[in-house]
């Protein structure tokens, strides 16, 4: 009797396996062994599986809400965005890992697999933008103050003054009506879907939005957003680390951001499975010790000053619990962000047919077949569900991520009790309001040697992609160059063709002025259209879409088309998706 409740207590799994360091050169270990998707666990596998999970998908989930929240949030805001990421994850995921049959159909919500969701990053350049376009605007001439005296905004673009969370607030409003764009998507056959969206056009979507988010990680590796915009002007030195204010690339933040850099590399080198499933974790545990630990002295005239770069204050004060809707933020609709949010759900619905696809692969189960297609036609409806209840619970839209298909494949568990327990460890690290502190007491500089590192496997997946099936022949090759041009010129020139204008007057540039006379309808037309054109993944996106729909195929050109063979066409997406 007692060897029946060890074995449902602890369990067979070969743990040496999991936890012993990885020397470089030995290749021969015996493998663990393999559990199905419906296969049952002992509590301490499904336990410490589901840690693994959960935090390898940590430093995923948080950077979308802590990148948005840069841009002028206040600090109390902040953590409650980095806690409802994660509790909204928990119930995401769960809702995906079980499947709900749909009464009176053959539909499902869910794929039923060991799927991960988080915060998607497609939305975060869409919403910084509208979040800074809204909270830009001046009254009579000067900026707006956000303390109510200020009514009235000289730029027709807005009608009033917005702080960054009323601005949120149109974000999470606008989201509520674009999501069920893809839940439309999930009842559109998956052979449609691959034509418009083969691999030609998702690879280049995700390296050109890989490439933006890689800006955002490096100018927080340098100290910070905002004083890396004005490193040729005013020399604004940098906050965001502690007390320690310098110029933007100062050899100190640089020298932090590199202590996660290389920890990561280590991690990879010598860790052990349980340490590489979890190196990003273990990268800004270590940048974390490291900073808490060290100090900058600053001498002016003689006089020093020891400063820190973590400090406790905001941990002290934070709360032990936190849950949904502790903080709130006023619903609106903004009509310009409609076109640029539909086009990121094309992006996250592509993003979750390739990642099933690869957890289908990594569960031992067939990527083709009635079941295979229910269980895509299930992710994608549950992708647009659940990110209709994360904008409910004050989050962006959530996606299935791919991080999570690595640690299934080393671990060879496929089981879904795994992903219960990773979805009660992600709701337990969410309540926990200490733990959104923790994160906001990290260093820009150190948040930017790991996102940096995150942003950069979201590039290497977009290459990765463009080279499935037919590869990049001469068709697709044009393709990806005209699309990766225009798109990586927008991004790493935000000025082109003097788009954004002056700050306090968005959107007023000599591209396409503004006609007073306009109605309020074609103003709103051309201030979305204005939106996809300064956003380099959107309009990087759009050409290579449009293109692939009208460009011929050479007669030597193997491609995906309405009458492919199935079995090809799932074979071309085993790993796309969110890095």
């Amino acid at each position: 009797m007692g060897g029946v409740w060890a074995n449902r207590l602890i369990g067979d799994y070969n743990w040496r396996f999991l936890c012993m360091p990885t020397p470089p050169w030995q290749y021969d270990r015996p493998l663990p062994p393999f559990y199905g998707k419906d296969d049952k666990l002992s509590l301490l596998i499904a336990v410490v599986m589901g840690v693994q999970h959960a935090l390898a998908m940590v430093g995923g989930i948080i950077s979308p809400p802590l990148l948005i929240s840069m841009t002028g949030f206040k600090p109390e805001n902040q953590a409650y965005l980095v806690s409802a990421a994660l509790i909204v994850a928990a119930i995401a995921s769960f809702i995906q890992v079980m499947q709900i049959k749909i009464p009176g159909t053959r539909y499902v919500i869910g794929s039923g697999l060991l799927s991960v969701m988080g915060v998607s990053f497609s939305f975060v350049p869409v919403a910084q933008q509208v979040i800074t376009t809204l909270s830009q605007c001046a009254c009579d001439g000067e900026p707006c103050t956000f303390e109510g005296t200020c009514v009235a905004c000289t730029s027709p673009l807005v009608g009033k003054c917005h702080t960054p969370e009323e601005a949120y607030g149109k974000v999470l409003g606008t989201l509520l009506v674009c999501c069920f764009f893809q839940m439309a998507i999930s009842f559109v056959s998956s052979r449609v879907l691959r034509r418009v969206f083969p691999p030609v056009v998702t690879g280049t979507c995700l390296v050109l939005l890989g490439a933006a988010l890689i800006g955002s990680g490096f100018q927080n590796w340098g100290g910070g957003v905002y004083c890396s915009s004005q490193v040729l002007t005013t020399r604004v030195p940098c906050t965001g680390n502690g007390e320690v204010v310098l110029p933007f690339g100062h050899r100190a933040y640089l020298g932090l951001g590199l202590v996660v850099f290389f920890s990561i590399i280590f991690a990879e080198m010598f860790g052990s499975p349980f340490i590489r499933n979890t190196e990003v974790v273990v990268g800004l545990l270590v940048g974390m010790i490291v900073a808490s630990n060290v100090h900058y002295t600053d001498c002016i005239e003689g006089v020093c000053t020891t400063k820190r770069y973590v400090t406790g204050k905001q941990i002290a004060d934070a709360k032990w619990m936190t849950f949904l809707w502790m903080r709130r933020f006023p619903l609106g609709f903004y009509g310009p962000a409609v076109l640029p949010m539909l086009f990121a759900f094309m992006v996250t619905t592509m993003e979750c047919i390739g990642d099933i696809t690869a957890t289908t692969e990594a569960s031992h189960l067939e990527p083709v077949g009635e079941k295979f297609e229910q269980r895509i036609q299930g992710a994608v409806l549950a992708d647009g569900m659940n990110s209709f209840l994360g904008a409910l619970g004050t989050i962006t839209p959530v996606t299935t991520y791919a991080q999570n298909n690595g640690v299934l494949s080393l671990s060879r568990c496929a089981s879904r009790y795994a992903g219960y327990a990773c979805c009660g460890w992600l709701f337990v690290i969410g309540i926990v309001g200490k733990f959104a502190a923790i994160i906001l007491t990290i260093p820009n500089c150190v948040l930017g040697g790991m996102t940096t590192f995150l942003f950069t496997g979201v590039v290497v997946s977009g290459i990765h992609v463009l080279n499935f099936g037919e590869g990049l022949n001469r068709r697709n090759r044009f393709i990806a160059i005209m699309a990766i041009g225009v798109g990586m010129g927008v991004t790493l020139v935000p000025a082109w063709a003097n788009i954004t204008g002056q700050a306090a007057y968005p959107f007023e540039g000599n591209f396409w002025p503004v006609n007073p006379a306009w109605s309020p309808s074609f103003r709103g037309f051309r201030d979305s259209l204005i939106i996809v054109l300064t956003n380099g993944f959107s309009i990087g996106g759009l050409i290579a879409m449009v293109l692939n729909l009208l460009l011929p195929f050479d007669k030597d050109d193997a491609h995906v088309g309405l009458d492919a063979d199935d079995n090809a066409i799932e074979k071309e997406y085993t790993t796309l998706g969110e890095s």
